[in-house]
């Protein structure tokens, strides 16, 4: 297995509850640590994609892009009030 060499940030009381673990042997390192709670967190994920259709999941800056301009649209008096579920459904599926 071919590792790669990073360098991180952590905030002091993260890396203090880090090293809490470590030194009670829960972990052989740090190392060792960041990488289980990396692997978990990419597990975690897996599953909750699978479930999606990729056209379906944004980046975030999408994401951030898209509300800006839900936004300065609602401000400007272009946005639309849907009064029921039929209509919201209706909006959702002109897209």
């Amino acid at each position: 297995m071919e590792f790669k060499k990073i360098t991180i940030s952590l905030p002091k009381n993260l890396y203090n509850e880090s090293m809490h673990l470590v030194n009670g042997g829960l972990f052989s390192n740090l190392s060792d640590l960041i990488r289980t709670g990396i692997r978990e967190e990419l597990k975690e994920l897996r599953q909750l994609t699978q479930d999606f259709d990729e056209r379906f999941i944004y980046s975030d800056k999408k994401l951030i892009s898209g509300v800006k301009q839900s936004m300065k649209e609602a401000i400007a008096g272009k946005g639309k009030i849907l009064k029921s579920d039929k209509e919201m459904d209706k909006c959702f599926k002109d897209l």
